[in-house]
């Protein structure tokens, strides 16, 4: 992302024209988006029954979507650079400019923040900034350091950016060094069940009851755990319905032994026809969680009334899940307080930040079977990386299909087991207590940051054209 991202960079310093710099940005972006979120053509083509062309048709509408984001960056850097300055030009304007957009995109219409670009260094001095400044100030380090490396190219001058270079990444460093947050208690064996049930055989009714078999086994070899999480949607059916059916004495069992399984699930309200997708606690079953940020155009339709006629046009699968509470609690797992997620609110870095309160760690689940073989499951598997980061706490994430893993503190992946097979993580949990300045402020102090330093570069524009 460094080397693609200077690159751009060096391209908008070519530029002649508005014109051509919301050019380069429109068509860096549908390279970008176009092998990024390529998952999404083979989802709706294999699994929902869409047309191929149809499937490649709705993929680049998305994609051409998210590439004005960096048009539209393209055109204000073309009304902020000054060519006569071209290192404040490249080394600051134009990464200013980029992270900003960036935070649009993570926020704007519920938001898209997939392949951020601070996700590219995990592992680096550079990640040391996500306890502070979060995903975002990552994303800023990066283009900083793309935009000094133009400058140094440009200028052909080695040593100002080269110092200001390694400023950046070494206050990274010092961050990583800081112990934002202490170990609170001894660990959780938790146990992440992995049932590989494929997307197209999941939901037809043959495959009920053997896909409950494979699940209600695993928890049956695993019982000496903490706390046991079945993965997004693995009771394929309403809950309630289940509840009296099939699960009736497997829930009884759990209750007797007052044994924490987390069960992913549909619920509903039947008086008002509001369903969830919802993580259930079979040792109590009012102890619910239900997912409150859903995928727009997958669980839920903005302007319903338009894309239902569409989607009875075009034969699009329709769903229409109901939003959970906004601010849920911690639900209390093993003696601990654990922060629940399900699936796309884990790209959510300051969702789950204001919502963390006292959770010492945190469970999320998934069904990436939608995706299988593609390039989406290892992308989560990054945002998982990261929120472990800016959170300060360990996150254990049980999927359909893969990756099921135990993320540290650090990001580190301290366990996994391979993708599509049938088992079952058992993951050490460690809990932990405190707060990182992410968690305190979210991405305030970087909002606030990015349009202070636009609005200097904009009176600095003005001044030079008066």
């Amino acid at each position: 992302m460094l080397i693609s991202l200077s690159g751009l960079f060096w391209l908008w310093t070519k530029a002649t024209s508005a014109r051509y710099f919301i050019q380069i940005g429109l068509w860096f972006g549908l390279g970008f988006f176009g092998v990024g979120v390529s998952w999404l053509m083979s989802s709706m083509y294999i699994y929902s029954g869409m047309s191929m062309a149809l499937s490649l048709l709705a993929t680049f509408i998305f994609i051409l979507f998210l590439s004005l984001y960096f048009a539209f960056a393209g055109w204000v850097v073309s009304l902020l650079y000054q060519p006569e300055k071209i290192g404040l030009s490249v080394a600051l304007i134009m990464p200013t400019v980029w992270t900003f957009f960036e935070l649009i995109r993570a926020s704007l219409l519920g938001g898209f923040p997939f392949l951020m670009t601070g996700n590219t260094h995990l592992f680096t001095w550079l990640d040391g900034y996500a306890p502070v400044f979060g995903v975002i100030g990552v994303s800023f380090a990066v283009s900083l350091t793309a935009g000094l490396l133009v400058w140094m190219f440009l200028a052909r001058n080695w040593l100002f950016p080269s110092l200001l270079m390694f400023t950046i990444w070494f206050a990274g460093l010092g961050f990583k060094d800081e112990p934002w947050v202490e170990k609170a208690g001894s660990t959780v064996d938790v146990a992440l069940l992995q049932g590989n049930v494929s997307q197209d055989k999941k939901w037809q009714p043959d495959y009920f009851l053997p896909t409950l078999k494979t699940y209600i086994g695993l928890t049956k070899e695993n019982m000496s755990a903490d706390v046991i999480v079945w993965p997004e949607t693995a009771i394929p059916a309403y809950f309630d319905v289940a509840q009296k059916g099939v699960l009736y004495s497997f829930l009884e069992d759990a209750k007797l032994l007052q044994k924490d399984i987390l069960l992913g699930t549909i619920t509903r309200n039947k008086e008002t026809g509001e369903y969830f997708n919802a993580l259930v606690n079979a040792r109590d079953p009012s102890m619910v969680y239900e997912k409150h940020h859903l995928v727009p155009f997958s669980e839920f339709f903005p302007f319903s009334g338009m894309f239902k006629v569409l989607s009875n046009l075009f034969d699009i699968p329709f769903s229409e899940f109901s939003a959970g509470t906004e601010n849920p609690q911690p639900m209390e797992l093993a003696g601990k307080k654990v922060g629940l997620s399900i699936c796309y609110e884990m790209a959510f870095g300051a969702e789950l930040a204001r919502n963390l309160h006292d959770s010492q760690f945190l469970i999320t689940v998934s069904n990436d079977a939608w995706f299988a073989d593609t390039l989406q499951p290892y992308q989560q598997r990054q945002d998982v990386q990261m929120r472990a980061l800016e959170l300060g706490r360990e996150i254990v994430r049980s999927t359909n299909t893969g990756l099921t893993i135990h993320a540290g503190i650090d990001g580190s992946i301290v366990a996994e087991i391979p993708a599509y097979e049938v088992g079952a993580l058992r993951a050490e949990v460690q809990p932990y207590q405190g707060q990182t300045p992410f968690v305190k402020w979210q991405n305030k102090p970087i909002w606030l940051l990015l349009v202070l330093l636009i609005g200097f570069f904009s009176w600095s524009k003005w001044q030079k054209n008066r």
